[in-house]
């Protein structure tokens, strides 16, 4: 499972919000983002068609910001762990990757913060053990694609070890 951050939408917003996030995936051979377009890369990937096939996906705030530099409150990153939350009851994922810092801080930098701290990659990049209802998962963390600190190639060796070693 992939986490992004949040959806951007600077024309307005699309008539159907529902639906909005399959359809741009199913776009993303013709038209990507830079955050789609680095996603591909750091898994190594040539096609969206056949990354996304076998990914589930959902951004985190679950609010339509209207610019990249927007900030989300702290009750949207609230809401955005029990969103996080219920995917995860959805798809029952083996391992997650949190493309946002500011998210994977808020979820599990703070008081009362819920899962097991495993291990770290590069001693910097946390991995943790999510328990959740029907079962339990490994996620890791790292920069959202778009930040000044993030280095396809670098990411995609960390992203590598956490699926081949936890």
């Amino acid at each position: 499972m992939v986490i992004g951050d949040s959806h951007y939408f600077n024309n307005g917003l699309p008539s159907n919000l529902n639906d909005f996030t399959k359809a741009q995936i199913a776009e993303l051979d013709v038209i990507a983002s830079k955050f789609h377009k680095t996603i591909l890369e750091v898994f190594g990937y040539q096609k969206h068609a056949d990354f996304w096939k076998n990914i589930a996906f959902a951004n985190s705030i679950q609010s339509a910001f209207t610019s990249s530099n927007q900030v989300p409150t702290n009750d949207e990153k609230d809401t955005a762990e029990k969103a996080f939350k219920e995917y995860l009851e959805i798809t029952k994922p083996e391992k997650v990757i949190v493309f946002s810092s500011r998210i994977w801080e808020h979820f599990f930098n703070n008081e009362g913060c819920w899962g097991k701290h495993l291990d770290k990659i590069d001693n910097r990049w946390n991995i943790r053990q999510l328990d959740y209802e029907c079962g339990n998962c490994k996620a890791l963390g790292i920069y959202h694609p778009n930040a000044r600190n993030f280095a396809g190639y670098n990411f995609s060796n960390i992203i590598k070890e956490f699926l081949q070693n936890y």
